[in-house]
């Protein structure tokens, strides 16, 4: 029986590049992840997992913030305390080159881009001891980065493809890439091994292709999954999202690949995914989550600071006072704050409505403007005096987390989200991505198809 550790999206950020000022402020606040405790976290999941009965570990991706060498050096030293008690393989991805080429340091008001950062071609040399030491086979890209396959046990092996980049500058895999991929899968069933696939982006959308389409998969994501599943891999396990979730893709000649998807192990709610693959070849997973950590040598609730941290995102947005802060606030979240920043005295009362109304000063609202029929009224007694704000949160939580809360169809909570969620789709009838949105919403309610915390696959 082989046991496995998997995680993802470690993102180590090096303290040396600032931690305080109100640009770090803004980037801190713009993302699920954390940044400045990035290191106390990866410590304290690493001592969990070294004390653990893992067979390996396998890290899936964005192993730094940004590519920056002091992170990269400061993550390696972190991985070779790991090493003295475990095997660890890990892939790089496209934060561990900064494709932006735009690394940041934090001085105050002032971001600087004075920072020495790792290329693309000197990864898998950086990270040879992890992955490339042990392969017995490789392929080097041809940005320099590589892939390659570890025999894990007897009868089990890693095929670690790095997928930053195809024909087209794109997520995915050149064709000679593909010939190698293909060979490895068949060799792997020649020598009676199953093979576990790991790849940083996705192959396939998971909740919804509102929340994980678009760069979060890979390019041409049908072609590329349907390729793999029929080439025979069955398991991939992947990160990019920070989202926890199971789904599976069902390529035109019926042959299934089941994809976990491995939320960011520095943001809530810092999963660490363990496997155990069966006799008949099947794998088991279970998530755990990092229980504390030691901030500022202190011992710190890792799941509520990392939620509050989580939930700050929205929280952030509807504090904003002047329209110039709901405009940075946006842009540091990566949306247009300029194109925004004009409709802030529009928007402001809706944001006020989410951030102090209850469920019943909602509905008032609702039927001042004739759309409270679309709620059902004993529903809204039940949850009157619950504030929106309440649900925003845990609907994030929920996004990141897999769902460990979830609830029925036939639940009242459910039947209420819903019915607030289906009011913009009655609204613009002809607008896919309102309808898409309810999709979502019951995916995130319900958990979706798998268990994401626990399941056999």
């Amino acid at each position: 029986m082989t046991k496995l550790t998997f995680i993802a999206d470690t993102h180590h950020y090096s303290k040396t590049l600032g931690t305080d000022g109100r640009q770090y402020f803004l980037r801190s606040g713009s993302d699920q992840k954390c940044l400045a405790e990035t290191g106390d976290i990866i410590d304290a999941a690493f001592e969990k997992i070294a004390n653990s009965d893992t067979d390996a570990v396998m890290i899936a991706g964005d192993v730094s913030n940004d590519g920056e060498k002091i992170s990269h050096i400061e993550f390696r030293e972190k991985l070779y305390r790991l090493k003295e008690k475990k095997r660890v393989y890990l892939i790089t991805a496209t934060h561990d080159w900064c494709c932006d080429e735009n690394p940041r340091r934090f001085q105050g008001s002032i971001v600087t881009h004075d920072v020495e950062t790792i290329r693309s071609d000197e990864l898998r040399d950086f990270y040879y001891d992890f992955g490339p030491s042990d392969a017995i086979s490789e392929y080097i890209t041809h940005i320099g980065t590589c892939s390659y396959v570890v025999q894990l046990s007897k009868n089990v092996r890693l095929l670690a493809l790095n997928d930053d980049k195809n024909d087209n500058d794109h997520a995915g895999f050149t064709e000679e890439h593909f010939r190698w991929i293909e060979e490895q899968i068949k060799q792997a069933e020649k020598d009676g091994c199953l093979i576990i696939g790991m790849e940083h982006h996705l192959l396939t959308p998971h909740i919804s292709s509102l929340i994980t389409g678009g760069g979060t998969c890979v390019e041409n994501r049908e072609y590329v999954a349907s390729r793999l599943a029929d080439a025979g891999l069955k398991y991939m396990f992947v990160g990019h999202s920070h989202i926890q979730s199971t789904t599976d893709f069902v390529s035109e000649k019926g042959n299934k690949i089941v994809e976990v998807n491995i939320g960011s192990l520095v943001g809530y709610p810092a999963p660490i995914v363990n496997v155990t693959v069966n006799d008949d070849m099947t794998l088991t997973y279970e998530v755990e989550h990092l229980e504390r950590f030691t901030l500022d040598g202190k011992e710190v609730d890792a799941q509520k600071f990392l939620a509050s941290h989580c939930t700050a995102l929205v929280h952030r947005v509807l504090d904003c006072a002047t329209a110039e802060e709901f405009a940075d606030r946006l842009t540091a979240l990566q949306i247009d704050g300029k194109a925004f920043q004009k409709l802030f005295f529009a928007v402001r009362p809706v944001l006020n409505i989410i951030k102090t109304n209850t469920v019943f000063q909602l509905y008032k609202k609702l039927k001042f403007v004739g759309l409270s029929h679309f709620i059902d009224k004993e529903l809204v007694e039940k949850f009157q005096n619950k504030k929106l704000i309440s649900f925003v949160d845990e609907i994030m939580l929920s996004l990141f987390d897999g769902s460990m809360v979830t609830y029925d169809r036939q639940d009242d909570y459910y039947k209420l989200v819903m019915s607030v969620m289906t009011i913009p789709s009655k609204i613009l009838k002809n607008n896919n991505d309102m309808k898409k949105l309810i999709f979502a919403a019951d995916a995130i309610l319900t958990g979706g198809r798998y268990n994401n915390q626990r399941d056999t696959i």
